[in-house]
């Protein structure tokens, strides 16, 4: 009877442990939910700025919100004091295409567009998404100088976190050489995380302990940001992926105003050819606690050996 019972508690368990994904499109945004629970909102079509924001910072193709284990919103959009800064987003400020900037950094003529779907999959234990977006500028919508194929892939959550998986390609299919350069000084662009400012004060973790000032540059292979909000600590940490180039890359930045950036190829220019791409793979991985309580250092090395395997 008790063996009976055991059993019978190990597989109510298991039910309740596992995780069942579910998308819900709502018409220009793609809503990832796990177990009903909100996850994610994939903006796949261009979202207008909010009044007082001038319109050509309307953009698409990022992620917001994302939100915490506990269903509460973790990102910003549109900030009153970077109004370019949009949740999770990748883009590069000093980009140039056919001899003319391509700063999608700061949505300065030219922008990110939805172009096809490659992969929407839910099911038991993890949700697939791929899209194919281009970059064009604002006087020719349709003519594409760089496609990115981005696919992100959001793990089941327990207890403690979820991981979420990004794989992004970016690819010249102009006629010319397209330049990849960080801000001048500074060096942003990259795999950008924008927290909501309203959770500051905010701590930085990296592999190297605490992070109490603000960093244009710092070498480590994951980097942590935590809050206490709502009487609840929470936090988002990056990790990099190995075969990303120069790993572990140095490109990291921190801003105790609200910003976590995974910066490549930072104050380095790069250039691509026609035909040439580069690729970047990163994990973000949302935890309860601050980057101790959140096992942080415990998870990048989970992640790492995976990889490696």
């Amino acid at each position: 009877m008790r063996i009976h019972l055991f059993l019978m508690l190990g597989l109510l368990f298991a039910v309740a442990a596992s995780a069942e994904f579910t998308f819900d499109d709502q018409g220009g945004t793609l809503k990832v939910l796990e177990n009903g629970k909100p996850v994610l909102d994939y903006r796949y079509e261009t979202v207008k700025p909010p009044p007082g924001v001038p319109d050509h910072f309307a953009r698409a193709c990022y992620i917001h919100p994302l939100y915490d284990l506990n269903g509460k919103v973790v990102t910003q959009d549109f900030p009153i004091d970077h109004f370019h800064h949009r949740g999770v987003f990748w883009a590069w400020p000093e980009c140039k295409a056919a001899g003319r900037p391509m700063d999608v950094w700061a949505l300065t003529d030219v922008r990110q567009y939805h172009e096809q779907w490659l992969a929407r999959e839910a099911g038991k234990d993890k949700a697939v998404v791929a899209v194919r977006n281009r970059w064009a500028f604002d006087d020719a919508p349709d003519k594409a100088f760089v496609r990115e194929e981005v696919r992100f892939t959001v793990l089941a959550s327990d207890e403690v976190g979820r991981a979420i998986d990004f794989d992004i390609k970016i690819a010249n299919v102009s006629d010319g050489p397209v330049t990849f350069l960080g801000a001048k000084g500074k060096g942003y662009g990259g795999f950008c995380f924008r927290p909501d400012a309203a959770k500051k004060p905010f701590v930085f973790t990296t592999a190297k302990g605490i992070c109490p000032e603000d960093a244009l540059r710092l070498d480590t292979p994951w980097a942590d940001v935590s809050w206490k909000s709502d009487g609840a600590d929470a936090g988002v940490a990056m990790f990099e992926h190995p075969s990303n180039p120069g790993y572990p890359f140095p490109g990291w930045i921190f801003r105790h105003y609200a910003f976590l950036g995974a910066s490549w190829p930072h104050e380095q220019e790069h250039v691509l050819k026609p035909g040439e791409s580069f690729q970047l793979r990163y994990r973000l991985y949302i935890h309860n606690g601050d980057a101790e309580k959140g096992q942080v250092a415990l998870r990048f090395g989970d992640f790492l050996s995976a990889m490696q395997r």
